[in-house]
C-alpha cells in the first residue's frame, strides 16, 4: 500500500486537502484528521498560495511539488486534469474563478494575450510597433504562424484599433 504523500494530486485528495471558493477562485487549507500524513491544523481555513514573483500566477505546494492553482480549480471542479492550458480569459493571472477560466490550447492561450511583447514595447500597446524608416505606426498580426501587415498609422492608438479589430476577427482565443 503506497502513502498518500505518494500518490499523485488527483480530484478525490485535492478535495481532501482544500476547500475552493469557485465565486472567488480561493483556495483554504482544511482541517485534517490525526493519523500519520497529519495536517497542522493552525493552518486550516487559511488562504493557499502564494503569487509567483516572476510569472504572477498563485501557485500551490502539495506534498512537495508546486501546481498553479487554476490548473488546481479546473481538477477541484471538473474532477479531471485539463488537456491544455488553462487561461484566464480576463488576462489577470491570480484569478482564479472557475467563470475566468477555460482549458484551451497553446495557441488560443497566446491569442489572449493582452499585454504589448518586446516587440512592440516602445508604443506600450498592443500590436503596435514604430517604424523608423517610415516614420509611422505600423500594425501586424499573426494568424496561422504568417504576419498579416494591417496598415501605416499616423498615431500609435489608430495602429492599436486596427490590430484590436483584426484579432477580433481573426483570433478564436481573444477576449478583449
Amino acid at each position: 500500500m503506497t502513502s498518500e504523500t505518494s500518490r499523485p494530486i488527483d480530484a478525490e485528495l485535492l478535495r481532501e486537502l482544500l476547500d475552493y471558493d469557485p465565486l472567488t477562485g480561493v483556495f483554504r487549507w482544511k482541517a485534517r484528521p490525526s493519523g500519520p500524513t497529519q495536517w497542522n491544523n493552525r493552518w486550516a481555513g487559511k488562504e493557499a498560495g502564494t503569487i509567483d514573483n516572476v510569472h504572477g500566477y498563485v501557485l500551490v505546494s502539495l506534498f512537495n511539488k508546486t501546481y498553479r492553482a487554476n490548473r488546481l480549480a479546473w481538477l477541484h471542479v471538473h474532477g479531471c486534469w485539463p488537456t491544455g492550458v488553462v487561461d484566464h480569459i480576463n488576462g489577470v493571472r491570480t484569478e482564479n474563478r472557475i467563470d475566468n477560466l477555460r482549458d484551451v490550447s497553446k495557441v488560443v492561450n497566446g491569442q489572449n494575450q493582452r499585454k504589448a511583447t518586446k516587440k512592440n514595447r516602445s508604443t506600450g500597446l498592443l500590436g503596435a510597433t514604430f517604424d523608423k524608416r517610415k516614420k509611422k505606426f505600423r500594425a501586424d498580426i499573426t494568424v496561422k504562424g504568417k504576419c498579416k501587415h494591417l496598415g501605416y498609422f499616423t498615431k500609435a492608438e489608430d495602429a492599436h484599433q486596427a490590430y484590436l479589430a483584426a484579432k477580433r476577427a481573426c483570433h478564436e482565443g481573444c477576449s478583449i
